[in-house]
Protein backbone atom coordinates (compact mmCIF):
# COMPACT_ATOMS: atom_id res chain seq x y z
CA UNK A 1 0.00 0.00 0.00
CA UNK A 2 1.15 3.62 -0.46
CA UNK A 3 3.57 5.06 2.06
CA UNK A 4 2.16 7.87 4.24
CA UNK A 5 2.30 11.30 2.60
CA UNK A 6 4.21 9.90 -0.38
CA UNK A 7 4.38 12.06 -3.54
CA UNK A 8 1.49 11.65 -5.93
CA UNK A 9 1.58 9.53 -9.08
CA UNK A 10 -1.31 10.16 -11.48
CA UNK A 11 -1.95 7.43 -14.02
CA UNK A 12 -4.16 8.38 -16.95
CA UNK A 13 -5.08 5.50 -19.20
CA UNK A 14 -7.16 2.44 -19.87
CA UNK A 15 -9.30 0.27 -17.62
CA UNK A 16 -10.39 -3.14 -18.88
CA UNK A 17 -12.01 -6.25 -17.59
CA UNK A 18 -9.70 -9.13 -18.60
CA UNK A 19 -11.10 -12.52 -19.62
CA UNK A 20 -8.19 -14.96 -19.29
CA UNK A 21 -8.07 -18.54 -20.58
CA UNK A 22 -5.11 -20.77 -19.74
CA UNK A 23 -4.39 -23.61 -22.18
CA UNK A 24 -1.56 -26.00 -23.01
CA UNK A 25 -1.08 -24.41 -26.43
CA UNK A 26 -2.51 -21.71 -28.69
CA UNK A 27 -5.17 -22.95 -31.13
CA UNK A 28 -4.44 -22.75 -34.84
CA UNK A 29 -6.98 -20.90 -37.05
CA UNK A 30 -10.14 -22.99 -37.18
CA UNK A 31 -8.98 -25.31 -34.38
CA UNK A 32 -10.90 -25.96 -31.16
CA UNK A 33 -8.91 -27.00 -28.09
CA UNK A 34 -9.70 -27.56 -24.42
CA UNK A 35 -8.58 -24.92 -21.94
CA UNK A 36 -7.34 -25.60 -18.42
CA UNK A 37 -8.75 -22.66 -16.46
CA UNK A 38 -10.61 -19.39 -17.03
CA UNK A 39 -10.85 -16.26 -14.91
CA UNK A 40 -12.15 -12.70 -15.09
CA UNK A 41 -9.90 -10.00 -13.62
CA UNK A 42 -9.28 -6.26 -13.64
CA UNK A 43 -6.82 -5.11 -16.32
CA UNK A 44 -5.96 -2.49 -18.89
CA UNK A 45 -2.51 -0.96 -19.09
CA UNK A 46 -3.53 2.15 -17.17
CA UNK A 47 -5.24 0.21 -14.39
CA UNK A 48 -2.35 -2.26 -14.17
CA UNK A 49 0.21 0.53 -13.90
CA UNK A 50 -1.82 2.37 -11.25
CA UNK A 51 -2.01 -0.76 -9.10
CA UNK A 52 1.72 -1.40 -9.57
CA UNK A 53 2.52 2.19 -8.57
CA UNK A 54 0.36 1.95 -5.45
CA UNK A 55 1.92 -1.38 -4.46
CA UNK A 56 5.31 0.22 -5.15
CA UNK A 57 4.67 2.74 -2.39
CA UNK A 58 3.23 5.78 -4.18
CA UNK A 59 0.04 7.66 -3.42
CA UNK A 60 -1.71 6.93 -6.71
CA UNK A 61 -4.71 8.42 -8.49
CA UNK A 62 -6.34 7.02 -11.64
CA UNK A 63 -7.87 9.10 -14.43
CA UNK A 64 -9.91 6.91 -16.78
CA UNK A 65 -13.22 6.23 -18.51
CA UNK A 66 -15.42 3.20 -17.84
CA UNK A 67 -18.92 2.22 -18.87
CA UNK A 68 -21.97 3.01 -16.77
CA UNK A 69 -22.28 -0.70 -16.10
CA UNK A 70 -21.52 -3.37 -13.54
CA UNK A 71 -18.06 -3.89 -15.00
CA UNK A 72 -17.24 -0.22 -14.45
CA UNK A 73 -18.21 -0.49 -10.80
CA UNK A 74 -16.21 -3.69 -10.50
CA UNK A 75 -13.19 -1.87 -11.92
CA UNK A 76 -13.53 0.99 -9.43
CA UNK A 77 -13.81 -1.43 -6.53
CA UNK A 78 -10.75 -3.34 -7.70
CA UNK A 79 -8.64 -0.19 -7.94
CA UNK A 80 -9.88 1.07 -4.57
CA UNK A 81 -8.98 -2.26 -3.03
CA UNK A 82 -5.36 -1.66 -4.01
CA UNK A 83 -5.34 1.84 -2.55
CA UNK A 84 -5.81 3.76 -5.81
CA UNK A 85 -7.86 6.98 -5.72
CA UNK A 86 -10.66 6.54 -8.29
CA UNK A 87 -12.16 10.03 -8.06
CA UNK A 88 -11.05 10.61 -11.67
CA UNK A 89 -12.56 7.40 -13.07
CA UNK A 90 -15.65 8.68 -14.88
CA UNK A 91 -18.60 6.69 -16.22
CA UNK A 92 -19.61 7.08 -19.87
CA UNK A 93 -23.37 6.58 -20.33
CA UNK A 94 -24.29 4.33 -23.21
CA UNK A 95 -20.86 2.75 -23.56
CA UNK A 96 -19.25 -0.42 -22.21
CA UNK A 97 -16.24 -0.79 -19.99
CA UNK A 98 -13.25 -1.92 -22.06
CA UNK A 99 -12.52 -5.63 -22.26
CA UNK A 100 -9.51 -7.76 -23.10
CA UNK A 101 -9.56 -11.39 -24.22
CA UNK A 102 -6.36 -13.15 -23.25
CA UNK A 103 -5.09 -16.65 -23.97
CA UNK A 104 -2.11 -17.88 -21.95
CA UNK A 105 -0.07 -20.89 -23.09
CA UNK A 106 3.50 -22.01 -22.38
CA UNK A 107 4.23 -18.80 -20.45
CA UNK A 108 3.26 -16.51 -23.34
CA UNK A 109 0.01 -14.79 -24.26
CA UNK A 110 -2.14 -13.40 -27.05
CA UNK A 111 -4.46 -10.46 -26.36
CA UNK A 112 -7.41 -8.88 -28.17
CA UNK A 113 -8.68 -5.59 -26.72
CA UNK A 114 -12.11 -3.98 -27.19
CA UNK A 115 -11.59 -0.32 -26.23
CA UNK A 116 -15.16 0.62 -25.29
CA UNK A 117 -15.25 3.62 -22.93
CA UNK A 118 -11.45 3.93 -23.02
CA UNK A 119 -11.87 5.91 -26.26
CA UNK A 120 -14.66 8.20 -25.01
CA UNK A 121 -13.01 11.39 -23.77
CA UNK A 122 -13.94 15.09 -24.05
CA UNK A 123 -12.59 16.60 -27.26
CA UNK A 124 -10.74 19.41 -25.53
CA UNK A 125 -9.56 20.69 -22.15
CA UNK A 126 -7.21 19.20 -19.56
CA UNK A 127 -7.96 15.47 -19.21
CA UNK A 128 -6.08 15.49 -15.89
CA UNK A 129 -8.55 18.08 -14.51
CA UNK A 130 -5.72 19.96 -12.81
CA UNK A 131 -4.20 16.96 -11.00
CA UNK A 132 -1.09 17.06 -13.21
CA UNK A 133 -0.08 20.35 -11.58
CA UNK A 134 0.45 18.72 -8.16
CA UNK A 135 1.60 15.25 -9.24
CA UNK A 136 5.25 14.31 -8.91
CA UNK A 137 4.78 11.95 -11.87
CA UNK A 138 2.11 11.56 -14.54
CA UNK A 139 2.21 8.20 -16.32
CA UNK A 140 0.22 7.21 -19.39
CA UNK A 141 0.12 4.74 -22.28
CA UNK A 142 -1.44 4.48 -25.74
CA UNK A 143 -4.67 2.58 -25.00
CA UNK A 144 -6.45 5.95 -24.88
CA UNK A 145 -6.61 8.42 -27.81
CA UNK A 146 -3.35 10.08 -28.75
CA UNK A 147 -4.74 13.59 -28.36
CA UNK A 148 -5.67 12.76 -24.74
CA UNK A 149 -2.07 11.69 -24.14
CA UNK A 150 -0.76 14.91 -25.71
CA UNK A 151 -3.09 17.12 -23.67
CA UNK A 152 -2.10 15.28 -20.49
CA UNK A 153 1.58 15.83 -21.29
CA UNK A 154 0.99 19.54 -21.85
CA UNK A 155 -0.74 19.85 -18.46
CA UNK A 156 1.89 18.02 -16.37
CA UNK A 157 3.90 20.05 -13.89
CA UNK A 158 6.12 17.22 -12.64
CA UNK A 159 7.70 14.40 -14.64
CA UNK A 160 5.73 13.08 -17.61
CA UNK A 161 6.26 9.39 -18.39
CA UNK A 162 4.89 7.74 -21.53
CA UNK A 163 4.80 3.99 -21.97
CA UNK A 164 4.40 3.88 -25.77
CA UNK A 165 2.26 0.75 -25.78
CA UNK A 166 0.63 -0.49 -27.91
CA UNK A 167 3.29 0.50 -30.45
CA UNK A 168 2.56 3.58 -32.52
CA UNK A 169 4.48 6.27 -34.36
CA UNK A 170 4.59 9.42 -32.24
CA UNK A 171 4.79 13.06 -33.29
CA UNK A 172 7.91 14.94 -32.23
CA UNK A 173 5.69 17.39 -30.34
CA UNK A 174 4.74 14.58 -27.94
CA UNK A 175 8.21 13.06 -27.68
CA UNK A 176 9.55 16.49 -26.69
CA UNK A 177 7.21 16.48 -23.67
CA UNK A 178 8.41 13.07 -22.41
CA UNK A 179 10.72 13.22 -19.42
CA UNK A 180 10.94 9.43 -19.71
CA UNK A 181 9.83 7.37 -22.71
CA UNK A 182 9.34 3.67 -21.88
CA UNK A 183 9.20 1.02 -24.64
CA UNK A 184 9.90 -2.65 -25.15
CA UNK A 185 12.02 -3.66 -28.11
CA UNK A 186 9.03 -4.01 -30.47
CA UNK A 187 7.59 -0.62 -29.50
CA UNK A 188 11.06 0.89 -29.77
CA UNK A 189 11.33 -0.30 -33.38
CA UNK A 190 8.12 1.54 -34.29
CA UNK A 191 8.64 4.71 -32.26
CA UNK A 192 12.29 5.08 -33.32
CA UNK A 193 11.45 4.15 -36.93
CA UNK A 194 13.70 1.07 -36.97
CA UNK A 195 11.13 -1.18 -38.65
CA UNK A 196 12.75 -0.92 -42.10
CA UNK A 197 16.36 -0.83 -40.89
CA UNK A 198 16.94 -4.57 -40.65
CA UNK A 199 18.30 -4.12 -37.10
CA UNK A 200 17.40 -6.56 -34.35
CA UNK A 201 15.76 -3.99 -32.05
CA UNK A 202 16.82 -5.97 -28.96
CA UNK A 203 20.51 -5.83 -29.91
CA UNK A 204 22.24 -3.47 -27.43
CA UNK A 205 23.83 -1.49 -30.26
CA UNK A 206 20.44 -1.03 -31.94
CA UNK A 207 18.90 0.02 -28.62
CA UNK A 208 21.61 2.65 -28.15
CA UNK A 209 21.05 3.99 -31.68
CA UNK A 210 17.31 4.15 -31.05
CA UNK A 211 17.82 5.98 -27.75
CA UNK A 212 20.11 8.49 -29.43
CA UNK A 213 17.55 9.09 -32.19
CA UNK A 214 14.71 9.54 -29.70
CA UNK A 215 16.71 11.94 -27.54
CA UNK A 216 17.60 13.93 -30.64
CA UNK A 217 13.84 14.19 -31.26
CA UNK A 218 13.40 15.64 -27.78
CA UNK A 219 12.90 12.78 -25.29
CA UNK A 220 14.51 13.55 -21.95
CA UNK A 221 15.37 9.91 -21.19
CA UNK A 222 14.54 6.54 -22.74
CA UNK A 223 14.08 3.08 -21.21
CA UNK A 224 13.83 -0.09 -23.31
CA UNK A 225 12.61 -3.17 -21.46
CA UNK A 226 13.94 -6.50 -22.68
CA UNK A 227 12.01 -9.08 -20.67
CA UNK A 228 14.27 -11.57 -18.94
CA UNK A 229 17.30 -9.69 -20.29
CA UNK A 230 16.45 -6.67 -18.13
CA UNK A 231 16.43 -3.17 -19.57
CA UNK A 232 18.64 -0.53 -21.14
CA UNK A 233 18.38 2.99 -19.73
CA UNK A 234 19.61 6.24 -21.27
CA UNK A 235 19.23 9.03 -18.73
CA UNK A 236 18.83 12.78 -19.20
CA UNK A 237 22.63 13.17 -19.27
CA UNK A 238 22.86 10.79 -22.23
CA UNK A 239 24.50 8.01 -20.18
CA UNK A 240 23.37 4.54 -21.29
CA UNK A 241 23.38 1.64 -18.82
CA UNK A 242 22.18 -1.95 -19.09
CA UNK A 243 20.51 -3.47 -16.03
CA UNK A 244 19.75 -7.11 -15.39
CA UNK A 245 16.51 -8.75 -14.33
CA UNK A 246 16.26 -11.21 -11.42
CA UNK A 247 15.81 -14.76 -12.77
CA UNK A 248 12.28 -16.14 -12.78
CA UNK A 249 10.37 -19.25 -13.79
CA UNK A 250 7.87 -17.82 -16.27
CA UNK A 251 4.21 -18.75 -15.82
CA UNK A 252 2.50 -15.79 -17.56
CA UNK A 253 4.00 -12.61 -18.99
CA UNK A 254 0.67 -10.69 -18.98
CA UNK A 255 1.13 -7.28 -17.34
CA UNK A 256 4.84 -7.64 -16.62
CA UNK A 257 5.68 -4.51 -18.62
CA UNK A 258 2.96 -2.62 -16.76
CA UNK A 259 4.46 -3.72 -13.43
CA UNK A 260 7.80 -2.33 -14.60
CA UNK A 261 6.33 1.03 -15.64
CA UNK A 262 4.16 1.50 -12.57
CA UNK A 263 6.89 0.72 -10.08
CA UNK A 264 9.40 2.84 -12.01
CA UNK A 265 6.97 5.76 -11.73
CA UNK A 266 6.52 5.15 -7.99
CA UNK A 267 10.26 5.12 -7.36
CA UNK A 268 10.84 8.28 -9.43
CA UNK A 269 8.12 9.98 -7.36
CA UNK A 270 9.96 8.83 -4.24
CA UNK A 271 13.12 10.58 -5.46
CA UNK A 272 15.13 7.68 -6.88
CA UNK A 273 17.36 8.17 -9.91
CA UNK A 274 16.05 6.78 -13.18
CA UNK A 275 18.60 3.96 -13.07
CA UNK A 276 17.61 2.93 -9.54
CA UNK A 277 13.92 3.22 -10.39
CA UNK A 278 14.48 0.95 -13.40
CA UNK A 279 16.12 -1.65 -11.15
CA UNK A 280 12.97 -1.65 -9.03
CA UNK A 281 10.90 -1.90 -12.21
CA UNK A 282 12.89 -4.92 -13.39
CA UNK A 283 12.31 -6.61 -10.05
CA UNK A 284 8.57 -5.92 -10.32
CA UNK A 285 8.47 -7.40 -13.83
CA UNK A 286 10.40 -10.48 -12.70
CA UNK A 287 7.96 -11.12 -9.86
CA UNK A 288 4.94 -10.51 -12.10
CA UNK A 289 5.73 -13.33 -14.56
CA UNK A 290 5.76 -15.97 -11.81
CA UNK A 291 1.95 -16.22 -11.56
CA UNK A 292 -1.09 -16.07 -13.86
CA UNK A 293 -2.76 -12.73 -14.51
CA UNK A 294 -1.61 -9.14 -14.27
CA UNK A 295 -2.54 -7.35 -11.05
CA UNK A 296 -2.95 -10.62 -9.16
CA UNK A 297 0.74 -11.31 -9.73
CA UNK A 298 2.06 -7.92 -8.57
CA UNK A 299 4.25 -7.76 -5.48
CA UNK A 300 3.91 -5.36 -2.55
CA UNK A 301 6.58 -2.88 -1.47
CA UNK A 302 8.24 -5.13 1.12
CA UNK A 303 8.56 -8.02 -1.35
CA UNK A 304 9.98 -5.69 -3.99
CA UNK A 305 12.47 -4.20 -1.54
CA UNK A 306 13.68 -7.65 -0.47
CA UNK A 307 14.32 -8.66 -4.09
CA UNK A 308 15.99 -5.36 -5.04
CA UNK A 309 18.27 -5.33 -2.00
CA UNK A 310 19.17 -8.99 -2.55
CA UNK A 311 20.38 -8.43 -6.13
Amino acid sequence: MPETDSPLVVVIGSVNIDHVVVADKFPSPGETIMGRTALVTLGGKGSNQAVAAALGGASTAMIARVGADAEGERARNGLTGHGVDVGGVASVPGDETGTAWITVAAGDNTIIVIAGANHRWPADGDPLDGSGETAAVVLTQLEVPLDVVQRAAANTGGQFLLNAAPAAELPDELIELCDVLIVNEHEQAVVARQTASGDDPADPAAVRRAHLALRERGAGAVVTTLGSAGAIVTDAEGITTAIGSPPASVVDTTGAGDAFAGVLAARLAAGDSLLEAARWGAAAGSLAVRATGAQESYADLDTLRTLVEGN
